[in-house]
């Protein structure tokens, strides 16, 4: 009887030791959990048209200054093409190029952010000028820019304005969906003079 229930003891033992070891073999390590214990990575945050447009709005009072694209002076298509550069698309350095790079816009779909386009102070038929929707009117027809003025420098005009509304010639819609994709911050450091080709007058 002795014998048996040293060897039961025995048995009893080693099986429950066997157990505690599968569960932690190491028993001086904490037992690992499957709690969230990693740091969320949070997605990369997309701009809006409107986080575009409080950008340019910064610059308002900026003086207008032919060929020039930086805070300093800023032409037409300088200021443009330096708005939208900062959000991650690279413009043409013209207002007559920056019309092939995004979609036609009919004047009664606008929305804001779309370029808008006019005729030069010769007022021909060519392209001369362009800036940025800022607001669309109720109507559906008039709206509100921003732009480079040669007279007032970054200022918001209206289309209704004689000057602009003789001048009107098109427009166009560089992004889609309302939304702008988030520059990586390496492109923020690229060389303006990459925008210095291809200049007219303005």
């Amino acid at each position: 009887m002795k014998l048996f229930l040293k060897v039961f003891t025995c048995t009893l033992l080693t099986t429950v030791s066997i157990n505690a070891w599968s569960v932690n073999p190491n028993p001086e390590a904490p037992t690992a959990t499957t709690s969230n214990t990693l740091p969320k990575i949070e997605p990369a945050r997309v701009h809006q048209v409107s986080d575009l447009l409080d950008y340019a709005k910064k610059f308002r009072g900026v003086p207008y200054r032919h060929g020039a694209s930086s805070p300093k002076g800023f032409d037409c298509s300088g200021f443009t093409s330096y708005v939208y550069k900062d959000f991650g698309y690279k413009l043409s350095r013209s207002a007559r190029g920056q019309v092939a790079n995004g979609t036609a816009v009919d004047r009664s779909k606008l929305k804001p952010g779309d370029l808008v386009f006019f005729g030069g102070r010769s007022n021909s038929k060519g392209i001369g000028h362009v800036g940025i929707v800022t607001k669309v009117d109720d109507n559906g027809h008039d709206f509100t820019f921003i732009h480079a003025s040669c007279s007032k420098g970054i200022t918001e005009s209206h289309s209704s304005e004689s000057y602009y509304r003789a001048r009107y010639r098109k427009a166009c819609r560089v992004f889609k969906d309302n939304s702008l994709p988030k520059i990586p911050i390496i492109a923020r450091g690229m060389d303006l003079a990459a925008f210095t080709a291809d200049r007219v007058s303005e």
